[in-house]
């Protein structure tokens, strides 16, 4: 039997099923008896104590996510702590205390109500913290009974693919990858904060496998594929045995310090993304040739306020001094009504991903765009390798008043000055943007979502939202045609999915930028590619016409990097 879902983290796992506790509220135990506390005040003391305890917990989980896998995936486990200092939360379970309620009951019943809130909305982004905000009742509810939450997963052995209805961000933290292998679960989106943190911590991981726990039973043996959506549960020995091999053959590679070349000699960098200066010194430590992309807005969105020239100054020479002589592309701030940043006002928007984010913001807001142009000039006055990279552009008139706004504020800047390639106007028009800057990298997340008018997030659209559509790959070709001379990178998630690597070398890039985690593999699976053979099969990958069609395509390139 095999239950299909999304693929959000690629791989394959193989092990017995473990089916572990849901965030549902019915499955919730929570204690509605009368307590022994005789008093109301003596009831809104546990509580208090109950979420301090828990803002505790879930400060130094974000510190061990910071260690291990950088400031973006601390940033992640950083929101729960907004929502217990949330008065939409708070106040009404304080008023269900002073009713009568037991402080488990009343947090459950308010956790409840504002998950349903947002779980209803069309935002994606604010739709998607309904798990954020469950995760943090479950928790507070778990400290007033007395239950501790950390180390729920561990004990476990042999090798494990573990089955929810949904895993939360900090559980996914917390999982044993010594033993846990896969995770599949009946609900959840591509970008809910599970599966990007199951991505960067490289566990293969399936969602929205609908009627998924009524299917299995605990202890089958199953096969997950990360990268089909599939779970396939009690499959033959032959199919277990390929998937054994299969997964083995992703194991995680020696480290190279040097760029690679493809077996018939062909040079392609290997970069990184990366959101602080330790996002940085991990990706040198994995061998990335440079950082590919350097999302500045984490340093805005890290800050009680906007911070000034002098100290994105600062930070952007310890950025350029952690990469140790390698090159660094510093992104200008991207954000908007789905990324809101301290200090910088952004009207609420209907749909934020089609209105005033990126270079249209900064625009708009000249002296924030002012202060940090001024400032990466002083970092690339001190630093060669540094380049710029403006994001969201749609025309060449952005670029043309970005080039004002540098002659204004940064005359003589020596830096090289790139666009993105993430709005459908700029792969249409890449031929122009070529010519106007001094490199091209291709953001093929919002590409992605945006030619096919597909919300990532919108779990109904998942079976639409895909890099591997006819459309999209057709795209990529004619981006990297159209720049012609002009350098130009993967940036997005396609970079590091390992059904990629092939296909984009045969398609002519020869620069990715991935999660530092994934440099090594990726630089492996370069080295065992032959470009020739590559672009030979990456002919009849842009001959599909279907979805299908592209899949068997596709295999042919992954038999050259096996």
């Amino acid at each position: 039997m095999i239950v299909t879902g999304v693929p959000v983290s690629g791989g394959t796992a193989v092990g017995r099923l473990v089916v572990v506790g849901a965030h549902v509220p019915a499955d919730v135990d929570v204690d509605d008896r009368p307590g022994s506390a005789s008093t109301v005040e003596d009831l809104i003391a546990l509580l208090v104590a109950a979420v301090d305890t828990s803002r505790a917990e879930i400060t130094a989980i974000a510190a061990e996510a910071r260690e291990r896998l950088g400031d973006e995936s601390a940033a992640i486990i950083e929101l729960q702590l907004l929502v217990l200092d949330d008065p939409e939360w708070w106040n009404p379970i304080l008023d269900q205390v002073r009713s009568g309620s037991e402080p488990s009951a009343a947090v459950w019943s308010v956790t409840s109500a504002v998950a349903e809130v947002l779980g209803s909305l069309e935002d994606p982004y604010l739709r998607e913290r309904a798990a954020d905000v469950l995760d943090v009742g479950q928790r507070v509810a778990d400290r007033l009974a007395g239950r501790s939450r950390r180390g729920a997963l561990r004990g476990l052995s042999g090798d494990v693919v573990l089955a929810a209805y949904e895993l939360s961000p900090t559980d996914t933290l917390d999982l044993d990858l010594d033993v846990v292998r896969g995770i599949v679960t009946e609900t959840g989106a591509r970008t809910s904060h599970a599966a990007i943190l199951a991505r960067q911590l490289g566990i293969p991981a399936v969602v929205g496998a609908t009627g998924l726990l009524e299917a299995v039973a605990a202890g089958s043996l199953v096969v997950l594929d990360g990268d089909a959506g599939t779970c396939e549960i009690n499959p033959e020995q032959h199919v277990v045995d390929r998937a054994r091999t299969k997964a083995a053959g992703a194991a995680p590679r020696a480290v190279i310090d040097h760029p690679v070349t493809t077996r018939d000699g062909l040079k392609i960098r290997v970069l990184a993304n990366a959101s602080s200066v330790a996002d940085v010194e991990r990706a040198v430590a994995y061998g990335a040739d440079g950082i590919g992309l350097y999302r500045t807005e984490f340093l805005f969105m890290g800050s009680p306020e906007l911070p000034d020239e002098d100290a994105q100054a600062e930070h952007y020479a310890a950025v350029a001094e952690a990469a140790c002589g390698r090159p660094v592309t510093f992104r200008t701030l991207d954000v908007g009504g789905d990324k809101p940043v301290p200090g910088l006002h952004v009207e609420a928007e209907e749909n934020p991903f089609l209105g005033v984010r990126g270079i249209r913001l900064t625009l708009a807001n000249r002296p924030v765009f002012d202060a940090q142009l001024r400032a990466l000039a002083r970092t690339a006055a001190a630093y060669p390798g540094v380049s710029v990279m403006i994001p969201m552009v749609s025309g060449l008139e952005e670029l043309d008043e970005v080039r004002e706004v540098l002659r204004e504020v940064a005359p003589g800047s020596t830096f090289r000055l790139g666009a993105m390639v993430e709005v459908p106007s700029a792969a249409l028009l890449v031929d122009e943007f070529a010519r106007e800057v001094d490199f091209l990298s291709v953001g093929t997340n919002d590409l992605t979502a945006y030619l096919l008018a597909a919300d990532r997030g919108n779990l109904h659209l998942q079976h639409l939202y895909s890099e591997f559509h006819p459309a999209v790959l057709r795209a990529l070709d004619q981006i990297r045609r159209g720049a012609a001379d002009t350098p130009v990178s993967i940036c997005g998630e396609l970079a590091g999915d390992p059904r990629a690597s092939g296909l984009l070398i045969g398609l002519g890039y020869r620069r990715l930028s991935v999660s530092g985690p994934l440099v090594p593999a990726v630089k492996d699976r370069v080295r065992r590619l032959d470009s020739g053979a590559a672009t030979a099969a990456t002919d009849t990958v842009l001959r599909a016409r279907r979805h299908r069609d592209v899949e068997a395509a596709l295999q042919v390139l992954l038999d050259l990097q096996a």
